[in-house]
């Protein structure tokens, strides 16, 4: 028995290559611009990020119960580590976000656009029963500019401002173990980041009164787990159905928080500081991140329908960080999404929108946050498409690559009792590319 040098030489470079991929990549994600742009990010840890890619993301977001077809292509869904069993060939995920939001308050509106690199993800089948996944995701993101102009009694003009910025990330590495039609997955994931607040009161119309300025950096650093459940049931008719259920522990994730206050003057535009008030750095302290579950089914005919639903859960009206503690409740989201293929093997002479991915859903969610005695909800309506490449016969399987694509298109929040409504389309591309690697070829 002899080994082929070329190949093994070609199975070192894609792990090398794929090495550096990821540490370029990583540095991108983590100094990219927020792609957060919302007044309601400044609450909590700011905007939590959907974990799932564009492959169901049309589908309003379903995934307890999303789980890989016996064919090519393959897809990740991180947020389910169980379904990592069902992999079969090695995939790989990036994606683009790019989100328009327009904000409006009274008769004040505005309008906002942010593009960047949202995740990246890795999964590969170990063995028959095992897969494994592993990237780079967004935990959540803060960015918001808050300016006020008032007019006091006895002080004259006053201006304040508020801005935040940063966000958390997550670096994942998640296994899939598969016992018949049973599966069962966990994801430890590493927290990191930091999170950014600044605020300013200044009196540009006096000079009895001095300004002051405040800024506060927390950074995360420590271990998140999450896991998940699924059970697949063949059905007649070439019908079949799986059911799915994710849940993560209340965890304590431990941060550092550096605070700064001070007074300050305007000397001719320059910032003259009068006296520190709060001067501390990396005071170490603890935020928990409340506990969640989720539940869900798909229904599958063959290769051609999918029709999904679920159930999401976070008790986070007992989270109390950053004094706000009784402006939060539990949150709460359903979900139903759809996929239809005409035809997965179309042939090459058949018309290609036969082999195309139609997906389309819905959402809606309770947020977490209960603002002027005001509960905010989101809803969104989502729709996208999958655009197969030509398919590729590895050994005894076939490997098909997809470019997704996909909107979300909803609004959060509302104009009443002085509150700020979101309305907001979101734009997702990825390229989920499949291939056989990790594995040293030999011939006789």
């Amino acid at each position: 028995m002899k080994v082929n040098k070329l190949q093994i030489t070609s199975f070192k470079f894609q792990v090398v290559g794929l090495l550096w991929l990821l540490c370029n990549l990583q540095s991108v994600i983590c100094n990219s611009q927020s792609i957060t742009n919302s007044p309601y990010s400044r609450f909590a840890l700011g905007d939590l990020q959907y974990s799932g890619f564009v492959n169901n993301i049309p589908m309003g977001g379903i995934y307890n119960a999303l789980q890989n077809d016996t064919t090519a292509p393959f897809f990740i869904n991180t947020s389910n580590p169980a379904s990592h069993a069902s992999i079969k060939l090695t995939a790989f995920d990036l994606g683009v976000k790019s989100n328009t939001v327009k904000l409006e308050s009274g008769d004040k509106k505005f309008t906002s656009n942010q593009t960047a690199l949202s995740y990246m993800a890795l999964a590969f089948p170990v063995a028959k029963f095992w897969g494994a996944s592993f990237g780079l995701l967004p935990y959540s993101s803060v960015g918001y500019k808050i300016y006020e102009k008032k007019v006091q009694d006895s002080v004259g003009t006053v201006n304040y401002s508020y801005e935040g910025q940063g966000g958390i990330n997550q670096v994942y590495f998640g296994n899939g173990l598969k016992i018949k039609n049973f599966s069962a997955g966990l994801n430890a994931s590493y927290l990191f980041g930091d999170l950014v607040y600044f605020s300013r009161d200044s009196f540009p119309r006096s000079s009895n009164f001095l300004n002051t300025k405040f800024s506060q950096t927390t950074r995360v650093s420590d271990v998140y787990l999450s896991y998940g459940v699924q059970y697949r049931k063949n059905l007649k008719n070439d019908w079949s159905l799986t059911l799915g259920a994710t849940g993560s522990a209340n965890s304590n994730i431990n941060i550092k928080k550096s605070t700064f206050v001070a007074t300050y003057k305007n000397d001719f535009g320059v910032e003259v500081l009068k006296d520190t008030v709060i001067n501390t750095v990396d005071v170490k302290d603890v935020i928990a991140i409340p506990s969640a579950l989720g539940a869900g089914f798909v229904i599958r005919k063959g290769d051609k329908w999918l029709l999904g639903f679920d159930y999401t859960m976070q008790n986070w009206s007992e989270f109390n960080y950053f004094g706000q503690q009784g402006l939060l409740k539990n949150s709460q989201k359903i979900a139903v999404g759809a996929q239809y293929i005409p035809n997965k093997n179309a042939g090459t002479k058949e018309p290609y929108g036969k082999k195309m991915f139609y997906r389309m859903g819905f959402r809606y969610a309770d947020s977490y946050l209960v603002l002027n005695n005001t509960p905010l909800t989101d809803y969104a309506i989502t729709f996208g498409a999958g655009f197969p490449l030509r398919k590729i016969k590895i050994g005894e399987v076939y490997s098909q690559s997809v470019i997704n694509v996909g909107f979300e298109i909803g609004q959060r929040g509302t104009v009443a009792n002085n509150l700020i409504r979101e309305q907001y389309v979101n734009a997702f591309v990825s390229f989920s590319l499949n291939d056989r690697w990790f594995i040293k070829r030999k011939y006789d």
